[in-house]
């Protein structure tokens, strides 16, 4: 064996042999989960393999949480938290962290929003301070609002209106969702914030960033006693506030098939069938994880029988997005150019149907199992990935126990497991289609359209005159 292909067959094998004795319970996660009396709950763990300390404060509020009317606050706040108080000044976050070598950011879900640094052990005093005053005193006016507003109307550009196929994800939403409020993008809508006022925003920050809806998340190289009576003197002397709202809302069981066909910047078409799937507190997650694992990659169902074998898709891919009240299970292809978007459809369907009549096989499980550890161990290497993969079981799944569970609970799936949760999630009645054209082909379709509406005059047989 060459050794380039050696040392890649060690580093396979010991990251699977590393997450396997984590989920057979010889390394399980010891942490200590404490809530202060105004209720901010603080999670630590101890980990002294290197000199860094993640930080990360969760608010258990997204855009979920938003009113219909006006999408994008939570996103706003990951921006305007950065803006400073009374005593901190806009950028000052940054600044103060980075002389230390800290890294600083945060980031917005349908769920939460979080906040997070990694800094020396040395600065965690001054990273509490930080959090704990922007969450006591943010400075919420109209100028500060107006200036991140123009930050997000650049991002949506970014991310949203100009790039091809940016606007696929929010067409998948309004197709699968049409009354829980997933239903909208985390990004925002730039009409509603445009509509917005300073004092809509105040509401909203007093209505969720309370310490009792706040998880405060440490992993480094800390001591936990030391980081529970630092965590009481910054935070633990701010108000506990009223219990924020939660979203009761639930989405209806679709029980008719939904398609649609939307245009779109890109150069071919993309065909997506989507359902709706189990979320992250339903135990048939891990099922249905280990079916997206068996359809993904280049050596994954998909792209072996659709580009591969049949040769009509330059890429098909599988896609799990498991959220705390729902998800969505999907999969999809790219047409080869001047390809049949019939014929991938069919394919795709076919792959369902499959697996829905005769399971998946053994190799196909084993080989999943094995790609699902070496995830975990690798999203699990960093303080930084403990801190986010216990936010989340916290937070979002409501037990964070679920950190040593979750890598047993998937080494568990079995055939059976996957047939049944594909026959329960994926029905044809359920079935959700999303066709993605590019927008050159459509004045073609709209002449095809008009054309057809068109009545063609009757025919009728040439007069002896005419045959002349």
């Amino acid at each position: 064996m060459p050794v380039m292909q050696h040392k890649r067959f060690v580093q396979s094998v010991g990251f699977v042999l590393c997450a396997v004795t984590s989920s057979q319970g010889a390394h399980n996660w010891v942490y200590k989960d404490h809530t202060l009396d105004n209720g901010m709950r603080v999670i630590v763990m101890e980990d002294h393999s290197a000199p860094i300390v993640a930080v990360q404060v969760w608010y258990h509020v997204g855009s979920k949480d938003e009113d219909p009317a006006r999408n994008g606050f939570a996103h706003m706040f990951e921006h305007m938290m950065f803006r400073g108080t009374e005593r901190i000044g806009p950028e000052d976050h940054f600044k103060y962290l980075r002389r230390f070598g800290g890294a600083v950011n945060g980031y917005t879900t349908f769920d939460t929003t979080v906040y997070i640094e990694e800094v020396p052990p040395n600065q965690v005093d001054l990273t509490f301070w930080l959090e704990a005053e922007r969450l006591a005193n943010l400075k919420i006016n109209e100028e500060y609002f107006a200036k991140e507003r123009e930050v997000v109307k650049e991002e949506y550009r970014l991310r949203v209106s100009d790039p091809p196929y940016g606007r696929v994800f929010e067409n998948a939403l309004s197709l699968a969702f049409t009354k829980h409020p997933y239903r909208w993008s985390t990004i925002g809508n730039l009409d509603h914030l445009n509509a917005a006022t300073a004092d809509e925003l105040r509401t909203f920050f007093d209505t969720y960033y309370v310490p009792n809806n706040a998880t405060l998340v440490v992993v480094g190289d800390v001591k936990t006693d030391d980081i529970l009576a630092k965590a009481k003197r910054y935070f633990g002397w701010i108000p506990r506030g009223s219990d924020p709202p939660r979203v009761t809302t639930r989405e209806p069981t679709v029980t008719t098939p939904r398609r649609r066909d939307v245009y779109d910047k890109g150069p071919v078409t993309v065909v997506a069938i989507g359902y709706h799937g189990p979320g992250l507190r339903n135990p048939d997650r891990h099922a249905m994880n280990i079916l997206d694992t068996i359809l993904s990659g280049e050596s994954g169902r998909l792209y072996q029988k659709l580009v591969k074998e049949l040769d009509i898709s330059v890429g098909a891919q599988s896609m799990y997005w498991a959220l705390e009240q729902g998800a969505i299970w999907g999969i999809g292809s790219a047409v080869k150019p001047f390809g049949s978007v019939d014929a991938n459809r069919d394919a795709l369907e076919g792959i369902l149907d499959d697996i829905k009549n005769n399971g998946v096989t053994e190799d196909e499980l084993i080989k999943a199992r094995n790609q699902a550890l070496a995830e975990a161990a690798q999203s699990r290497a960093t303080c930084a990935g403990k801190a986010r993969r216990l936010g989340t079981a916290a937070v979002v799944e409501g037990d964070v126990d679920q950190v040593n569970r979750e890598l047993d609970d998937l080494m568990q799936v079995s055939a059976a497991d996957i047939q049944r949760a594909a026959a329960t999630y994926l029905a044809d009645d359920r079935r959700l289609t999303l066709t993605v054209k590019p927008k050159l082909a459509q004045v073609g379709d709209a002449l095809k359209n008009l054309v057809g509406k068109k009545t063609p005059p009757a025919a009728t047989q040439p007069t002896q005159k005419d045959k002349k």
